[in-house]
């Protein structure tokens, strides 16, 4: 099942995710630097029917300043609603990146130590979770599963905290020794959630509004299916024939921490910016938080602290991909050039020659936002 697929950095290529549309789109939302558009417009004119997505979102960073933010689509397709630049997307496991960042500032302010044992925190784990750490969890080593059912990917129960959300799976076996291997996982983001839970006193919800707060981070916000969310597109999901239907109505609480917030593409950019300008982690942190993760027998992971980490032609390359019932997102951050793309798609495609489509329009968009070496 295509909502249960690893999605992470390897090598220069995203790994091909399942997924994609046919269907006529309105014209792109014109909001471009002058004398930048022509290029990009160009690419994305170009491979935007191939993907299939019902609406997709391109915003690009040249020298950390956003140069390009565009919407092509529709972000409602019953009612003919255009996607614009503003349209808020689910994150999917990209928000991964920012829950991340927020366990790191916790780090930074020694209120959470990256090495000892979880329990320290959460002392009514079970003692199946004896040896694993937080440097476990952001780097998929902890051994907790993934989905097992559909269902679990498309939960209806509304949690109001994470540490509610852990009954799901807190008592099922580890897959392995913490440490000995790498394993994707959405859950352990969810402890992650809880133990940022027990060292602020609040929900996750409401320590990560007090951190895009404390940072002046705009335009990030939780995917509460209860809450009205303005701008918040429809999610779709189209088969492999290019039909498209409304995707199947869930419940995002269940992973908060690993898939369940929103941005436009042009904000979460912004939120890259506020974290390579040094503005939210120092130096050092920040440098631990882009370094790639060891098993304990020395096997290099292709995740740092949370993110994803790789290389494109020499080029140090951090970001993640998503994909959840309702949406597709990309995102690639170059640190030593400034250059970044965030691609956001409003829905899950199974389409493989789509999907390569995406990859592709992904990967051309790196090319034309990094300068020849």
């Amino acid at each position: 099942m295509s909502h249960r697929r690893i999605l992470y950095l390897v090598g220069h290529k995203p790994i091909v995710f399942g997924l994609f549309l046919a269907i006529t789109a309105s014209a792109p939302a014109q909001i471009a630097q002058p004398g930048v558009a022509a290029p990009f417009d160009s690419i994305i004119d170009n491979a935007f029917k191939s993907t299939r997505c019902p609406g997709l979102s391109v915003a690009l960073l040249i020298h950390n300043s956003v140069v390009y933010s565009k919407a092509w689509g529709f972000a409602d397709v019953e009612q003919g609603v255009p996607l614009t630049s503003d349209s808020v997307h689910r994150l999917a496991s990209v928000s991964k990146l920012v829950t991340a960042t927020m366990i790191m500032d916790l780090v930074q302010a020694g209120r959470l130590k990256l090495d000892i044992p979880i329990k320290t925190y959460l002392t009514d784990l079970p003692g199946t979770y004896d040896k694993i750490t937080v440097r476990h969890l952001l780097s998929h080593q902890s051994g907790i599963r993934e989905y097992k059912v559909p269902d679990e990917a498309f939960s209806t129960i509304h949690y109001a905290t994470s540490r509610d959300a852990l009954k799901a799976f807190v008592n099922d076996a580890l897959l392995f020794e913490p440490g000995t291997k790498t394993a994707y996982t959405t859950f352990g983001f969810t402890v992650l959630g809880a133990i940022a839970e027990a060292i602020t006193g609040k929900s996750f919800q409401s320590s990560s509004e007090d951190f895009f707060r404390r940072y002046e981070i705009n335009g990030i916000g939780i995917d509460d299916s209860l809450a009205i969310v303005q701008k918040r597109v429809r999610g779709y999901r189209v088969d492999t024939n290019g039909a498209v239907t409304n995707a199947r109505a869930y419940d995002g609480s269940n992973k908060y921490p690993a898939g369940g917030f929103t941005a436009s593409a042009k904000d979460f950019l912004g939120f890259m910016i506020a974290v390579e300008s040094g503005r939210v982690l120092k130096d050092d942190i920040l440098r631990q938080t882009w370094t790639r993760q060891k098993t304990s027998d020395g096997m290099q992971s292709p995740f740092g602290l949370g993110w994803g980490v790789s290389e494109r032609d020499g080029r140090k390359m951090v970001g993640f991909n998503g994909l959840q019932p309702s949406t597709t997102t990309s995102v690639r951050y170059f640190p030593d050039e400034g250059a970044g793309v965030a691609l956001f798609c409003n829905a899950e495609v199974t389409d493989s020659e789509a999907n390569q489509s995406f990859s592709k329009l992904l990967d051309d968009l790196v090319g034309a936002i990094l300068a020849p070496k």
